[in-house]
């Protein structure tokens, strides 16, 4: 019994760790500069090659798009575009292709760049929101 109660013990304390962390990790907004200008230059030359051909560039500017990500994370549309993306090759692409488009998009909807490249790390990206300006 001591041994269930000891395991049970260490399974609380081990989810209040890792909710206290989650909670405590800063998150950030689109409009922080997440992004560099030279990293969505790069995206929009990986747009035009890889992703024109079925895209425009406005799909992606659109209050549409907008609303369909709003409330989501920088990792959620990373994540749809790398296992989506190109539609005739899901997920082709290196993981730095992905983000560079992504650093693209935001640039394409007017969020700020920053002194930092929007980052390939799925733990990094989950804390950028992805929100409409205040």
């Amino acid at each position: 019994m001591t041994s269930l109660k000891s395991r049970l013990t260490l399974v609380v304390v081990l989810l209040v760790v890792n909710v206290w962390t989650a909670l405590s990790q800063p998150t950030r907004s689109v409009w922080d500069g997440v992004y560099t200008e030279e990293q969505a230059a790069r995206g929009e030359t990986v747009f035009k090659t890889s992703c024109s051909g079925c895209h425009d560039p406005a799909d992606f500017t659109s209050d549409t798009f907008l609303g369909t990500w709003e409330a989501s994370t920088a990792q959620d549309l990373f994540s749809v575009l790398q296992k989506t993306m190109p539609m005739d090759n899901p997920g082709s692409l290196p993981p730095q292709n992905y983000a560079d488009v992504l650093a693209y998009f935001f640039r394409a909807n007017a969020f700020p760049p920053g002194k930092d490249e929007l980052s390939i790390v799925a733990d990094q990206l989950k804390l950028i929101r992805i929100e409409r300006k205040k």
